[in-house]
C-alpha cells in the first residue's frame, strides 16, 4: 500500500524585476502621484507578470512584445479604450529601456 502526502509549502519564486529595472520604475512612478500613480504602478505590474511568464525581460522587450500584450487584452474581450489606457504607461516607460542598459554598464563606460 502506498501513502501519498501533500504539502502546502510554498516555492518561492524569483525576482521580477533587476535591480536596473526596480530603479528604472521607480523612478519613472515617482513622476506620478494619487490615483495616476497606483493605476500606472498596477498597469506596469500587469506588464510584467506577462514578460516573466513569457520569459522576457522588461527592457528587453521589442514593440511586437507589446503588441502582442495589446491582442491578447482584446481577445480577452477588452474595449479598445481599456486596451489604450493599459498601454500608455507601457509606452510611457519605453525610454526606460535606455536607463535600464545605462544602469547595467559599468560607470566608466557610461561617460
Amino acid at each position: 500500500m502506498t501513502t501519498t502526502t501533500t504539502s502546502a509549502a510554498l516555492v518561492p519564486a524569483g525576482p521580477v524585476f533587476s535591480d536596473q529595472e526596480r530603479l528604472a520604475l521607480a523612478g519613472f512612478l515617482a513622476g506620478y502621484s494619487g490615483l495616476t500613480r497606483e493605476a500606472y504602478a498596477l498597469r506596469l505590474r500587469q506588464y510584467a507578470a506577462r514578460c516573466h511568464h513569457h520569459d522576457l525581460r522588461l527592457f528587453a522587450v521589442r514593440r511586437a512584445d507589446i503588441e502582442c500584450f495589446g491582442r491578447d487584452l482584446e481577445a480577452a474581450g477588452k474595449a479598445r479604450a481599456t486596451v489604450t489606457r493599459r498601454l500608455c504607461p507601457i509606452a510611457a516607460s519605453l525610454p526606460l529601456r535606455r536607463v535600464g542598459e545605462l544602469l547595467e554598464r559599468p560607470a566608466a563606460d557610461r561617460l
